[in-house]
């Protein structure tokens, strides 16, 4: 047999039929023929065949963001002023380009996903995702690599060492993964997301910085990650049609005033580190969008949650006798401000950048 190992036919989904999921023709006795009417890929169908078994998990999925990528229509619709989902021409484009990268059930619980070639993880062995074969195939250039610590001088994120830390599911879940029944714009917003404090909780007056950076009533909230992350990766520009990542990918740790709401996700920070996203007003050209007429519509600093913790940074290590006032406070280094940014993106992170505290 191809593609199918002998103990795989021992688990629950090899003791079904091959054509109850993947249909052909099993009457057929060669392979063209047996391959008429195929489906290669089911999970892309999950209320047709993963339903039947799985049906609580399937009747959220289409509200997931891996499954739907609302997040970047509405992000999209957002800066040119209109939805390209009503546009079939720029659609079919979507989908040559950024379309690719969305998941379904087998992608993540069988294969690798199709947009980094596929192939199966283990023998056609169902199982929960894998941390480098399925979530790093994806996300392996920003969260991968800060966590793996395989950014050049940087460290591992010290989760990644805890009993379980090897694997995303330490912290992301599958409720998470699959989808509530809400339908969610942004990722930030979604209630079901870990957070540092979910766990962290009895730390929160562990030390006079976490007294007045995490629980004081009047002082400043801070997110976890303004003190306990290292620099991150930022890209500037993105462009369709081919041309991709406009220039080099940069290391950059940056501190902005959150002004992203997301209250709904119980995120009331008041400072968050933020990454520079890849897009730039001629984006879209190749599909024939040749300015953003909505560019500033949102900041190209976006809220950012890097996996890259450690407990002594840059900004929690100081000399002896000194507070962390002389690293983060007195320093403008880590403060977005508007020297920061490009001429066509002053206006869409005004409301960010930290000039005012220098």
């Amino acid at each position: 047999m191809v593609y199918v190992t002998e103990d795989f036919l021992e688990t629950p989904h090899g003791k079904s039929s091959c054509v109850s999921c993947h249909n052909g023709n099993p009457a057929a006795s060669d392979k063209q023929g047996a391959h008429e009417g195929l489906t290669a890929l089911p999970g892309d169908s999950a209320d047709v065949y993963c339903g039947r078994c799985h049906a609580e998990i399937v009747s959220t999925f289409e509200t997931s963001l891996h499954f739907n990528q609302k997040g970047y229509f509405v992000r999209i619709a957002n800066r040119t002023g209109f939805d390209i989902q009503g546009n079939p021409e720029l659609m079919e484009h979507y989908n040559e380009e950024c379309g690719k990268c969305h998941a379904s059930c087998g992608q993540c619980h069988v294969s690798r996903p199709v947009s980094v070639q596929g192939g199966f993880v283990n023998g056609h062995k169902f199982d929960k995702p894998d941390r480098d074969d399925n979530c790093v195939a994806c996300h392996g250039s920003r969260v991968g690599a800060e966590y793996l610590g395989q950014n050049e001088g940087f460290q591992p994120d010290l989760h990644r060492f805890k009993p379980g830390g090897g694997n995303c599911s330490f912290c992301h879940s599958g409720s998470e993964m699959h989808g509530s029944g809400t339908i969610y714009t942004y990722r930030y917003l979604k209630l079901e997301m870990p957070r540092c404090e979910d766990c962290h909780q009895d730390d929160e007056a562990a030390n006079i910085y976490h007294q007045r950076h995490w629980s004081h009533e009047s002082l400043p909230k801070l997110a976890c990650q303004v003190c306990h992350s290292q620099p991150y990766k930022n890209c500037n520009g993105c462009h369709t049609g081919g041309a991709g990542i406009t220039g080099s990918s940069y290391m950059k740790f940056k501190i902005a005033k959150n002004k992203f709401n997301l209250e709904a996700a119980n995120r009331d920070y008041d400072y968050v580190t933020v990454r520079h996203i890849p897009i730039a007003p001629d984006t879209y050209a190749s599909w024939g969008i040749s300015d953003l007429a909505n560019f500033s519509s949102e900041p190209t600093w976006k809220y950012a949650t890097p996996h890259n913790i450690q407990k002594w940074t840059a900004l929690t290590t100081v000399a002896e006798g000194q507070g962390c006032g002389e690293n983060c406070h007195n320093s403008a280094e880590y403060y977005l401000l508007t020297s920061d940014l490009l001429n066509y993106e002053v206006e869409a992170n005004q409301e960010i950048v930290m000039d005012d505290k220098l």
